[in-house]
């Protein structure tokens, strides 16, 4: 294991410099720490500092998490939902900076650049309904989804929260919350409007959007979200056009909660984006125009109806009821060649129902939360062109699965063990497909039995270990419906992390706050079926976080190196990312309102992979500066408004991040204006 022995020294470089560089920075200052606040069982839910940094660790459990708010969301004036996902530890983005063709790497998992799209190992979760997983040619693999309508987005690298959604999540889930009229109502408000402008200058983009919430009465509330984005296409460093990285984003959310009293309420939503492309090259993922055009219209509607029972006098119920809908398409329609590849519709829809309990309880000195589910769905694609039939790149059927999980987080005075387990069964059913061999009605039946334990074992207030093993079923999906053998086989993975936790006040001066998390992980993947010629896969990695809190400013730093290789040989896995180191330093003040910051990240050449061309060719490193200010006043003729300003890729860096297949864009002025009325 000389390449894991390499990592962990890396590793322990990384840890090592910031700790050490810290105490010069800091300064002293006399300020009390305000009381650490704990749930029922013992952990730290909280506490009010005087300083903070943008982004803080999640050090009080054993799963790598990273909790990206509502106020970095702002801060950031991310264009695309990839972009939003940009700066955490083991996530590289596939073209981010547009919608089409971009795709999310977690762990080396999730993504293929330059030719399918999801591979089934991440999931991507909105207000808890399941999205995304289609291997659609060359279109890409994340979703088409405006970020102004979400308020938190959360990253889970590995297997080891993803049982509630799916059993193959290997890589990692991604969760976005969207906004809840909650977050614009102070008070006593019944009513509140938000208007946002904003502009950027590579690709003269602009964007506009007005949030109305309503509050009536004590027990209804509702939010209406309308917005519109508008961006030409980007250049690089060198002042390149990257070809057909327009898009136009209009996007709308309603959503509301009625609360029939303390312990029922109701929430309804639905969410629609869509992006209408004329006249571009059919492969998403080309740098230049490249034979056939066609015009791409995509679109993406997330619904669902939750209802939520939490009785006051008992602990042993708080369930929630939830219907979900998803219907995601992208219809092709080419004037160069008339083959079903290039003129198809895309649609796949999904409706399912879950049923939820959490349930807090105590055996003996042993604290219980328990959370049990089932879920039962329905996945219908089509890929319907001229001829009647499904496109032969993307054959079509349903996909009918019953799921039921349960997780129990036992406390123990200062040891945590969480058992998970998750049964899923499912039926593809072919319909369509009779053009390449499949008769309609043909069934396949598959089914899994994956789980993970985790445990986290507290010291102190200070420090804590953890370590977790996960073993996930990547059940076949529609697509495999032309390959015989991939249809009844199921790819399995195991993933064990180990790591090491240090959160404590007061470290280098009053009243500042460090917060720190390294984790080490094995992956081991076998009976492939996503990526051709590889039936195994060996990835093991070093994830570390930083989160550093003064008075004084604030610091945000986290690394990630990760290795890969197939089929049990010293090969290359041609899709572990490159290294990357990212740090971020900020000052507020005028008492908060004003807050500067400067995002340093490098990316390290990556020459691990047999590729010659397009996402896995060979890439440079390279280093980038992102330098970002917010300005809120609270008094004056501009009281509440917010005025944020930023330039990313500040020296105008001409690079292609490794499994991208184009080059990032050059320098960004972003400009935004906003205000609650």
């Amino acid at each position: 294991m000389t390449a894991l022995t390499s990592i962990r020294a890396l590793a322990t470089a990384l840890a090592a410099y910031p700790l050490a560089t810290l105490p010069a920075l800091a300064q002293s200052t006399s300020t009390d720490t305000a009381p650490v606040e704990t749930n029922e069982f013992g952990e730290f839910i909280g506490t009010i500092l005087i300083g903070e940094s943008r982004r803080g660790v999640q050090t009080d459990t054993a799963t790598p998490e990273t909790i990206i708010s509502a106020e970095e969301l702002e801060q950031r004036q991310a264009s695309t939902l990839a972009e939003v996902l940009d700066t955490i530890p083991g996530v590289t983005l596939v073209n981010g900076s547009t919608p089409q063709g971009s795709a999310v790497n977690i762990r080396g998992l999730g993504s293929q650049a330059g030719t399918y799209g999801a591979d089934g190992k991440v999931a991507v979760v909105i207000d808890g309904v399941q999205k995304g997983q289609e291997e659609i040619y060359r279109a890409g693999g994340l979703l088409t989804m405006e970020p102004e309508l979400f308020k938190e987005v959360s990253v889970t690298r590995g297997p080891a929260e993803s049982f509630r959604y799916s059993s193959g999540a290997i890589g990692g889930t991604i969760e976005a919350q969207t906004k809840d009229a909650a977050d614009f109502l102070e008070g006593d408000d019944t009513f509140a409007l938000r208007q946002k402008f904003g502009y950027e200058s590579n690709g003269d983009g602009v964007l506009t959007t007005t949030i109305l919430a309503f509050r009536p009465t004590e027990k209804f509330d509702f939010i209406a979200f309308a917005g519109y984005r508008d961006v030409g296409d980007r250049t690089d460093g060198s002042g390149a056009v990257q070809a057909d990285t327009a898009f136009a984003l209009p996007s709308t959310l309603l959503k509301g909660t009625y609360r029939f009293s303390e312990e029922l309420s109701v929430t309804a939503s639905v969410s629609y984006t869509e992006n209408d492309e004329q006249d571009v090259s059919y492969d998403a993922y080309s740098s230049e125009v490249f034979w056939p055009l066609v015009d791409r219209y995509t679109k993406d509607t997330t619904a669902f109806v939750s209802a939520n029972y939490n009785p006051i006098d008992n602990a042993l119920i708080n369930i929630t009821g939830k219907l979900t809908y998803s219907d995601e398409a992208i219809y092709l329609t080419s004037l160069d060649t008339s083959s079903d590849i290039f003129n198809a519709d895309h649609r796949t829809e999904r409706l399912s129902f879950s049923l939820e309990n959490e349930s807090v309880f105590d055996t003996g000195a042993l604290n219980h939360l328990v959370t049990t589910g089932v879920e039962i769905g329905r996945r219908t694609r089509t890929s319907i062109s001229d001829t009647g039939e499904n496109s032969t790149s993307a054959p079509g059927g349903t996909d009918e699965y019953v799921a039921a999980y349960i997780t129990d987080r036992i406390q123990y005075g200062a040891l945590t063990l969480t058992p998970q387990l998750r049964y899923e069964t499912q039926t593809l059913t072919s319909q369509g497909n009779t053009s390449v061999g499949i008769a309609d009605g043909t069934t396949f039946k598959d089914d899994a039995v994956v789980g993970a334990l985790s445990a986290r074992y507290a010291f102190n207030d200070n420090w804590a270990v953890f370590g977790s093993v996960a073993y996930n079923e990547n059940l076949p999906i529609l697509d495999d419906l032309t390959n015989p053998g991939f249809i009844v086989q199921s790819e399995k993975g195991v993933t064990y992390e180990a790591g090491l936790s240090f959160d404590a006040f007061d470290v280098f001066a009053d009243a500042d706050a460090l917060k720190t998390k390294v984790t080490a992980f094995t992956t081991n993947i076998w009976d492939g079926t996503t990526y051709s010629g590889v039936d195994q896969v060996d990835l093991d990695g070093v994830e570390f976080e930083l989160s550093y809190a003064h008075p004084a400013f604030y610091a945000d730093f986290n690394a990630a190196v990760i290795r890969g290789t197939i089929n049990d040989t010293s090969a290359d896995f041609n899709w572990a990312p490159a290294d990357s180191v990212q740090l971020t330093l900020g000052k507020r003040f005028m008492g908060d309102q004003l807050d500067i910051s400067l995002e340093t990240t490098h990316g390290f050449a990556q020459n691990r992979t047999s590729g010659t061309s397009g996402a896995t060719a060979p890439s440079a490193s390279f280093t980038t500066y992102d330098l970002s200010a917010s300005y809120t006043p609270d008094s004056g003729w501009a009281k509440g408004v917010e005025f944020r300003a930023a330039v990313e890729n500040l020296t105008d860096e001409t690079y292609r991040p490794y499994l991208s297949t184009r080059n990032a864009p050059g320098r960004n002025l972003k400009l935004s204006i906003s205000k609650v009325f």
